[in-house]
């Protein structure tokens, strides 16, 4: 397990310097920027209600990271969401321009334990709102001392939905082959208390109230072009 553990290190370490000299060389070079948000900010993008819960406020959420909010992202939004008779929300979203080199999402399972949380219960979730694409999303739950937390969260890169860092690392290459370098989004869903099937389950319906309420370049941002078209496609036809 420790060599196994190692190769691993190795072979990401290897990548992340790929991809640092990559980023360096390409920035000298004519390329075609993929859509990043520069005149619109990812609060307007997202409704401040969102099917029964209602934002509230920005405390409570546990950050990105155990410095800056901001460190490595372009903008970020924290907000407390509370609907009567549901379990609070809580809801994450960190958008970084350009993936690569030092600037990449700073992953919950990284960032959770770095301040004292332990991790269990992960749980692989594929998200397809009915369309013929799918979000590679993650669950997990974080403990410390009474404090219980279920968290869902996905990243997208590009067009890419990476589930390990290794996945964020590849699909930063495949940008850079294609000739862009890629814009990168982590969202995160979380509620507390002990009761986890209630808590999935809540976290499940407000995603899913959250991705139909979104606003169409809010959409794409979350769920990508293809999901963002399919889904849209469906609303015209229905």
């Amino acid at each position: 397990m420790a060599g196994a553990a190692t190769h691993t290190r190795r072979a990401l370490l290897v990548a992340a310097a790929q991809i640092g000299t990559a980023v360096a060389a390409y920035a000298a070079t004519p390329r075609a920027l993929p859509a990043a948000l520069t005149r619109t900010r990812i609060d307007d993008l997202v409704p401040e209600t969102i099917g029964d819960w209602r934002f509230v406020s920005a405390a409570g959420v546990i950050a990105t990271t155990e410095a800056a909010d901001t460190e490595g992202y372009d903008q970020l939004l924290k907000r407390f969401y509370r609907a009567p008779g549901q379990p609070d929300i809580m809801l994450l979203m960190a958008y970084g321009n350009t993936q690569g080199g030092s600037l990449q999402l700073h992953r919950p399972e990284t960032c959770f334990p770095a301040q004292g949380f332990g991790l269990s219960e992960f749980r692989a979730v594929a998200l397809d709102f009915d369309t013929p694409h799918t979000i590679q999303a993650r669950a997990f739950t974080a403990r410390r001392d009474d404090r219980i937390e279920r968290l869902l969260y996905w990243t997208r890169i590009g067009g890419a939905f990476p589930r390990t860092s290794a996945e964020e690392y590849l699909a930063i290459l495949q940008g850079l082959g294609q000739g862009t370098v890629p814009d990168g989004m982590l969202v995160r869903i979380s509620s507390l208390g002990s009761d986890i099937a209630a808590s999935d389950r809540a976290i499940m319906r407000f995603v899913s109230a959250m991705i139909g309420m979104a606003r169409p370049d809010g959409r794409e941002l979350l769920v990508g072009q293809a999901m963002a078209d399919a889904l849209d496609h469906d609303a015209r036809a229905g």
